[in-house]
């Protein structure tokens, strides 16, 4: 019975030593997922981005409003102006968080009732290309520009999403 109660105690002292291990692996490299979504999220903008709107979606049919829409996301205008009540999800990459973020809360002061959908780059690269979106914010190299047929999208650089 002593054997088996030193044994136990030992293994969980080895449990216990290897996790405290590789969190600090972890701290030191950066390796898990987790802490890639971080460094991610917190990464400064780089590069050209795609906003996209759906036109045949009902909500966003109306070419003003789309155009209205494209000038609030570069920074030209501060409102919207609709006769309707503006609510649409913007679908967005893992990378885009932050400035989705702040562009959602944006739209909702405007009087836009803006929601977002949070998804991986494979999942919303086959949204996209399927057309099972609203609107949605990307990276320029993870959706081409070829395959949104029949979209309004708007090629933004880092300096406009600022």
């Amino acid at each position: 019975m002593k054997r088996r109660l030193i044994l136990l105690v030992v293994v969980i002292a080895l449990i216990a030593g290897f996790g405290a291990l590789l969190h600090i692996i972890d701290a030191v490299t950066g390796a898990t997922p987790k802490a890639k979504k971080a460094a991610q999220s917190s990464a400064q903008l780089e590069g050209s981005y795609i906003f996209c709107m759906n036109p045949l979606l009902d909500k966003l049919s109306d070419e003003d409003i789309r155009e209205q829409l494209k000038a609030f996301v570069t920074g030209k205008t501060d409102s919207i102006r609709t006769d309707t009540e503006l609510s649409f999800d913007i679908y967005v990459s893992d990378a885009l968080i932050r400035y989705a973020d702040s562009l959602c809360e944006r739209l909702n002061d405007a009087g836009a009732d803006v929601q977002i959908k949070q998804y991986s780059g494979t999942m919303l690269r086959s949204r996209a290309v399927s057309g099972k979106y609203e609107a949605f914010l990307s990276e320029s190299d993870l959706v081409s520009t070829d395959a949104l047929e029949n979209a309004d999208y708007i090629i933004l650089d880092s300096a406009e999403m600022r």
